[in-house]
């Protein structure tokens, strides 16, 4: 497994106004994103075919942007 930051924008707000949020991103060997967490080590679930994730305590859901150009240096 592999350990990498991922990009967290809440879902229905504008991405321009609120703060990006980094969650730690869990790939497997093939590099797909097997799980997400948030600072506080809770997981979230894939919402399946899509790039969106819930955290199930809070029923708030976040698409994650992964790879980010950023990230890689």
């Amino acid at each position: 497994m592999n350990i990498r930051p991922v990009k967290a924008h809440k879902m229905n707000e504008d991405f321009d106004t609120l703060s990006t949020v980094i969650y730690t991103g869990e790939y497997d060997q093939e590099n797909h994103l097997v799980n997400v967490y948030n600072s506080s080590q809770e997981q979230l679930t894939k919402i399946l075919g899509s790039n969106q994730w819930i955290l199930t305590s809070t029923g708030e859901v976040f698409f994650i942007e992964e790879d980010v150009p950023y990230f890689a240096h």
